[in-house]
């Protein structure tokens, strides 16, 4: 579990580090995290949600399509 923990701080630290290298308010004065990192995040978060059910459905296809008995050659 700690190391998930690290890499999900490992991962938001290189999302703000490069969004403040392009110019993107990640936090605001008081430390807390922008409205502009909250879009970013939700829409990677979105991203993510579907290419995990594109990724899901394919493999449940290709696994609907293993025959069940295989022929003697």
């Amino acid at each position: 579990m700690d190391q998930l923990k690290a890499h999900v701080e490992f991962l938001r630290f290189g999302i703000e580090y490069n969004l403040t290298k392009a110019g993107v308010a990640v936090r605001d004065e008081r430390g807390a995290i922008s409205t502009e990192m909250a879009v970013v995040m939700a829409g990677l978060i979105a991203i993510a949600v579907v290419v995990t059910g594109i990724l899901m459905s394919k493999a449940q296809s290709n696994a609907n399509n293993i025959p069940d008995t295989v022929q003697a050659p």
